[in-house]
């Protein structure tokens, strides 16, 4: 097992990308801090975790667009664990519309939880991996953050946000063993893709897009969340790469 008694934080395992992560990570060995707001979600995982895996995983319920849940979230995994090797930084929302028509309330919510989030996260663990002098930061994109679609201006805007953050406090923390990485999903299988992905119409369209002919799925994230997790990913720093079945090719 690559990741034998790491500590690991994921925001937003309560289902979707965040949950196959999250159990990806303890399959591996980690033991898991799963954050996320929904507490029946959140705790399920944690529980599921437990069960087929076998390992220790605490559920920390928050709002991780608020200070006080990072602080939360490192002090009480820092007092049961003592150190914090893995963050993975997965929560996230979609509120879709035209730019003309976008509420302002919903531009800052979603700025709020996409962005805002990894920002507080990354400034609450990144001075304990900095201390530590070791730690793997994992923040999830999109696609949406190099190639915008219609509707989504502000969804893409978080995330081309999310990568290019992760680009820059990659140059901070690289000097301290610290990596600092992006992958960008594509079209996902998840409640928060359902917005490409109920109209049947857009379904085709968008599989016939992808050289890999299919619709990905939470799980197709994992392989390569674990892996730039592991000390094998040791001179990979900066990096936004795509999980998308090959719609984007750069």
């Amino acid at each position: 097992m690559r990741l034998q008694d790491r500590i690991a934080i994921v925001t937003g395992a309560g289902a979707g990308i965040g949950k196959a992560i999250a159990l990806g990570l303890a399959r591996e060995g980690a033991k898991v801090v799963v954050n996320d707001i929904n507490q029946v979600t959140g705790q399920a995982t944690a529980q599921e975790i437990k069960e087929k895996y076998g390992r220790e995983s605490l559920f920390l319920a928050g709002d991780v667009s608020q200070w006080r849940t990072a602080e939360l979230l490192r002090d009480t995994t820092l007092e049961e664990y003592g150190r914090i090797d893995i963050l993975v930084n997965n929560a996230g929302i979609m509120i879709s519309g035209l730019v003309v028509d976008y509420r302002e309330e919903d531009w800052d919510k979603i700025f709020a939880v996409n962005a805002k989030s990894v920002f507080l996260m990354c400034k609450a663990i990144g001075k304990v991996m900095m201390e530590q002098k070791y730690g793997k930061i994992v923040n999830v994109a999109s696609i949406g953050a190099k190639n915008g679609d219609k509707y989504q201006a502000a969804y893409a805007a978080t995330k081309a946000a999310v990568m290019n953050f992760s680009r820059a406090f990659s140059r901070e923390m690289a000097p301290y063993n610290v990596n600092v990485n992006s992958i960008c999903p594509g079209v996902v299988e998840t409640e928060l893709g359902k917005v490409n992905l109920d109209d049947p119409e857009k379904r085709k369209k968008f599989i016939e897009m992808t050289p890999k002919g299919r619709i990905s799925v939470p799980e197709d994230m994992v392989g390569l969340t674990i892996f730039l997790c592991t000390d094998e990913s040791e001179f990979i720093v900066g990096q936004a790469i795509n999980v998308d079945g090959g719609i984007l090719y750069y």
